[in-house]
């Protein structure tokens, strides 16, 4: 997790803490009990869905990007006889990869302008009649071209699953939920410390969920070591 994640719980906590210890509201018990209850059901309900919903896409997400890291090592690796073709394919990945970790942004090379694939049709084209004779027969050699297919194949798989992001009215409806709940929390009065502490226990863990679905629904964390182990397969670290 973050820092900043770490801070703002923190902050929260500390803001939240003080909001249910010195702010006192009354009203009557039977009207906030149906509210609490209203209000932590609809996030309940609202929360499990998009977690669940994000969590598919994270997983999704996950055997996508490890599919076309594979994809990558694999042109690498078996132009290992042809050392001026491999050459060429460790800076092609190498200006790939580099672009998502100055972005940080696991998507980055499929909505900006990228020529990887033509970079790596174009190599594995030019092989000269003395390097086709020398791979000749070389079985791993057959598979090259599916590949790239796959590597086009899974540009589109990413934009998809980019595309399948939480939208702006999904984010409003859950923090109007979590909202509601925990200013529900703050309206169930009572002079037992514990139970004081406990709402603080409740609205933390609402805080919480918040920054979980925030989490998976980014996915920045999914390239912060899977490039750096493609780029030193290839090879390409500086």
């Amino acid at each position: 997790m973050k820092p900043i994640y770490v801070f703002l719980i923190l902050i929260f906590v500390i803001i939240y803490t003080a909001f249910i210890f010195l702010v006192d509201i009354s009203i009557d018990l039977n009207i906030v009990s149906e509210f609490t209850v209203a209000s932590v059901f609809f996030f309940s309900l609202f929360s499990g869905f998009f977690i669940a919903r994000q969590n598919d896409r994270y997983s999704r997400i996950t055997n996508i990007v490890a599919e076309r890291d594979g994809l990558f090592s694999y042109l690498y690796r078996v132009f290992n006889m042809v050392p001026r073709i491999q050459s060429e394919i460790s800076k092609t990945i190498r200006a790939y990869y580099i672009k998502i970790i100055e972005e940080n942004n696991w998507a980055y090379n499929e909505f900006h302008p990228s020529d990887t694939i033509t970079r790596l049709t174009n190599a594995m084209s030019s092989l000269t009649k003395e390097e086709k004779d020398q791979i000749d027969g070389y079985s791993p050699f057959d598979g090259i071209w599916d590949s790239v297919l796959q590597l086009q194949q899974n540009r589109k798989k990413i934009i998809a699953a980019f595309k399948e992001r939480m939208v702006i009215f999904q984010w409003v409806l859950i923090y109007l939920f979590a909202i509601l709940t925990l200013f529900s929390f703050t309206l169930l009065q009572t002079d037992y410390f514990w139970l004081e502490f406990l709402k603080v226990v409740f609205g933390t863990a609402v805080f919480l969920v918040l920054i979980l679905i925030k989490l998976i629904s980014l996915k920045d964390c999914l390239y912060e070591f899977s490039p750096v182990d493609v780029l030193i397969i290839s090879k390409a670290l500086p």
